[in-house]
């Protein structure tokens, strides 16, 4: 088991990483701009041949792929550019790009760099699957397999009723406990296998392939853990990501601290918890102003279980496990202890999960009627 050193109460002794500017929110209800590069382009890497080589992309692939940055074909934004769906008949393969502008985002660039790094070695199933790069002098491109039910957020968060979008589902409990699991094996691998912090866990980073298996995507911000010599991790001092991009997921001590770790990717997991069985967001300028963020809004049922279920998300009905319910909101709590030492490491965290997605599933009787904290 790894051990953990803590340096919170002074100065750190860790690295110090300079973070790029952010990009703007990605809710904004704005079109896409359409990158102005040139469709003959044949920019490349220095002493990269016009060939394409595995893993490799020319960038009027790209364009063609993208049908020239399509609004039909745009999917969103990603930690440092616009994300398009792209199609690759050479390799019979669809993909989702993800476009770094040189230009208008020149601080951009270690993200793409991060993002890649890390894609180009992870192999595993609960990890978004990397197809390839696009590298170049004004605009780079990060290519990923295009999973056609997009994000977990737009599932969690959609309309119900007749506005409901198309295309969004209903997740069930055995659905939702599949997610929890698989996210949590994705972060075990990440924090044991490649030794990396993701540093951005939340809803809207889970993709889903069409058998509704979570992967983990948006690796931009992803940063090695450091160890002493003693192999005791040791906490990252690091610029803040911009308060607005993933709040209400964000740990106490990198909020206020700047400090990153695996124990800050354990208090986003457990936020993560919270959000996928309430079906609520993370943070909510709806609710009042102490209840904003979904740790405080949960507050008065913290230490009530019996009415855990109150803030079980409707579209659940009475379909669920009452003793996993239980058992997933007191992981969700050891998760976002304040105290990053007193958080268990991923492995005692996935094997709680995997306890409570044991727990039969039993229809409860009707669940009353939901209020607000």
């Amino acid at each position: 088991m790894k051990r953990f050193i803590c340096c919170f109460g002074g100065a750190s002794s860790s690295k110090v990483m300079q973070e790029p500017m952010e990009q703007p929110d990605p809710s904004e209800p704005s079109e896409p701009s359409e990158p102005s590069e040139p469709t003959d382009s044949s920019e490349t890497i220095d002493g990269e041949n016009d060939d394409m080589t595995v893993g490799e992309f020319q960038w009027r692939e790209i364009i063609h792929g993208t049908k020239n940055f399509r609004i039909t074909h745009f999917l969103g934004r990603g930690n440092f550019g616009e994300v398009y769906r792209c199609d690759f008949p050479i390799i019979n393969k669809v993909g989702a790009a993800k476009i770094h502008d040189h230009l208008n985002n020149p601080l951009g660039h270690p993200e793409f760099l991060a993002e890649v790094k890390t894609l180009h070695v992870a192999n595993h199933p609960n990890v978004v699957n990397y197809l390839g790069k696009c590298f170049g002098f004004k605009h780079s491109a990060i290519v990923y397999e295009f999973l056609h039910n997009g994000s977990l957020d737009r599932h969690l968060f959609a309309p119900a009723g007749p506005g409901i979008r198309q295309g969004t589902l209903v997740l069930d409990w055995d659905t939702r406990m599949k997610i929890a699991v698989g996210v949590a094996e994705a972060l075990v691998y990440l924090h044991n296998g490649l030794m990396v912090i993701h540093r951005d866990v939340k809803a809207e980073n889970i993709l889903l392939d069409d058998a509704l298996v979570p992967k983990l995507s948006d690796f931009g911000l992803a940063a090695k853990i450091v160890e002493d010599e003693n192999g005791t991790e040791m906490p990252r001092e690091m610029k803040p990501i911009d308060e607005t991009r993933s709040r209400g997921y964000v740990a106490p001590e990198t909020e206020e601290l700047g400090l990153v770790s695996t124990k800050s990717d354990i208090y986003s997991y457990g936020v993560f918890l919270f959000v996928l069985f309430t079906g609520r967001q993370a943070y909510d300028q709806r609710r009042p102003h102490e209840a904003r963020k979904i740790t405080d809004w949960l507050m008065p049922v913290w230490d009530r279980l019996e009415s855990s279920r109150l803030v079980l998300d409707a579209a659940l009905g009475n379909k669920y496990s009452v003793q996993g319910l239980h058992k997933l909101f007191f992981t969700a709590k050891t998760c976002i202890d304040a105290q990053a030492l007193s958080r268990p490491d991923m492995n005692a965290v996935e094997s709680m999960i995997r306890e409570a997605a044991a727990c039969p599933l039993q229809e409860d009787s009707p669940v009353p009627q939901r209020r607000s904290f």
